[in-house]
């Protein structure tokens, strides 16, 4: 079963994916290269570990123009539509089977509209898990 998106175009969603990667991008170069040891966590058992990814895109000036085109890119779509996003992008996280799109779509409307903004400005993994997310529900061309 494929799943539809009715609010929010394939193209908007690769459109936020490339602000959220220039976005982290900025993040990334303010906060230079981390040692993890400095952090105080303890190292990945496997995979790529990124110490910073915890702190979203916090580091960056409200005002820097890379987390505001985000924000306003995000802010300019309907609340259906961000609720769509918030859906691909847990399902891009693996927290979320694309078969259970009406879970996500659920998920959203219960957490609020706010709540959906502020969950999908603070991933510092937008980029990757909206890509992943239009991968498995099959809607990467």
């Amino acid at each position: 079963r494929q799943i539809m998106l009715t609010h929010l175009n394939v193209d908007q969603a690769r459109f936020i994916a490339l602000l959220a990667k220039a976005a982290r991008a900025q993040r990334d170069a303010l906060l230079g290269k981390a040692k993890e040891q400095a952090l105080g966590e303890a190292p990945a058992a496997r995979g790529e570990h990124n110490p910073t990814a915890p702190l979203g895109l916090d580091p960056l000036p409200e005002a820097s123009p890379q987390a505001a085109e985000l924000r306003a890119a995000i802010e300019s779509l309907s609340s259906d539509a961000r609720a769509e996003l918030y859906t691909l992008k847990r399902i891009g996280e693996g927290d979320l089977a694309a078969d259970k799109w009406h879970r996500g779509i659920a998920e959203a409307d219960l957490l609020g509209d706010a709540a959906v903004i502020a969950d999908i400005l603070e991933d510092a993994d937008l980029h990757d898990h909206v890509m992943k997310g239009l991968y498995e529900a099959q809607l990467a061309a």
